[in-house]
């Protein structure tokens, strides 16, 4: 079910209005291209991003586009990326690059459907490149998404809940039309920052001010109940 606009409108001036004091400055967020977006994104699985930032910028400061990665060996890729710890990381970055140049060239499509017929490259990390480096309208859909949409709009978040259809629609629907990039880094910032998986900060939440959580006003329900 859809929600409605003026809700959502109010959504996107409450994440936008919070998120200037509170963006977190990461270099792939600094004149991203389909490349550097696809690198960071590969980096950030399972790593904290605090983690990958001194290993993303030796590794775009060595090979700044895709056809100086690809034309990298192995070893000196493995290298690199050794810092970050899980062989199968290290591995699926390689097999990425060598597919992209082959398929590619020199530049990545922003098409979702074509990047995700590379390795490594799902539905999020494919809507990560289109929307961060080309601009485009591509709703991000993982756990902390799930959790900061279900939690304001009052949708389950438990199971395989990116996979529903309900939130899928919804998170379609939130993406800012204007902005879907700074949209995206404002949502993700939010749950890093206030909307945590265990114990969100509920006192500094824009929204909670509002009562605007539903998340917040079934917890306060359950504490008042019988």
């Amino acid at each position: 079910m859809k929600q409605n606009a003026r809700e959502i409108a109010r959504y996107h001036q409450i994440l936008l209005e919070w998120w200037p004091e509170h963006e977190r400055p990461f270099p792939w967020r600094e004149r991203p291209t389909a490349y550097s977006i696809a690198i960071a994104e590969l980096m950030l699985r399972r790593t904290r991003a605090e983690q990958v930032v001194p290993v993303y910028r030796s590794f775009v400061a060595s090979y700044p586009d895709l056809q100086s990665a690809a034309s990298a060996t192995p070893a000196e890729l493995r290298r690199l990326l050794y810092p970050l710890g899980l062989t199968w990381r290290a591995d699926s970055i390689i097999d990425f690059l060598q597919a992209a140049h082959a398929g590619f060239g020199r530049d990545l499509p922003l098409d979702t459907e074509e990047l995700r017929q590379l390795p490594g490259i799902g539905e999020y990390v494919g809507a990560a490149i289109a929307c961060f480096a080309g601009g485009l309208p591509e709703p991000l859909i993982d756990t902390n998404v799930v959790r900061v949409l279900g939690r304001i709009f009052g949708l389950r978040t438990d199971g395989e809940a990116r996979r529903r259809s309900d939130i899928c629609t919804l998170a379609r629907q939130a993406v800012h039309p204007a902005d879907p990039a700074g949209y995206h880094y404002a949502l993700l910032d939010f749950a890093a920052g206030v909307c945590h998986a265990r114990a969100p900060e509920c006192p500094a939440c824009p929204f909670s001010a509002e009562g605007r959580c539903a998340y917040l006003s079934a917890s306060r329900g359950r504490r008042t109940g019988p």
